[in-house]
């Protein structure tokens, strides 16, 4: 091991992860298994498929047509968005 500069560059990483002065091992800890536990959990859901929502409808509300270039987007009315967003609050615990 006469080359250290791999070992230096992961200990500046490290260091990085220190965001308590009093605990570093804690917080060095802490940083790196939370982005392990992203790294899965991105590795995971790219894995997987939508539940409920067929794919042929997962793009319905847009309208596409093969002469324009453009996408044709429906827009809802404001009453109609702030109905949906009173509605998930009362049934949201």
């Amino acid at each position: 091991m006469q080359w250290m500069y791999l070992v230096e560059r992961y200990m500046k990483i490290l260091k990085g992860y220190v965001k308590n002065q009093c605990r570093p091992e804690a917080s060095i800890i802490e940083r790196y298994i939370s982005e392990e536990f992203i790294e899965f959990c991105s590795e995971y859901l790219s894995k997987s498929k939508y539940i409920g929502v067929p794919k042929k409808c997962w793009h319905s509300h847009r309208l596409i047509s093969n002469s324009s270039k453009g996408v044709h987007v429906i827009s809802k009315s404001k009453e109609k968005v702030l109905q949906a967003h009173l509605y998930i609050l009362i049934n949201t615990n």
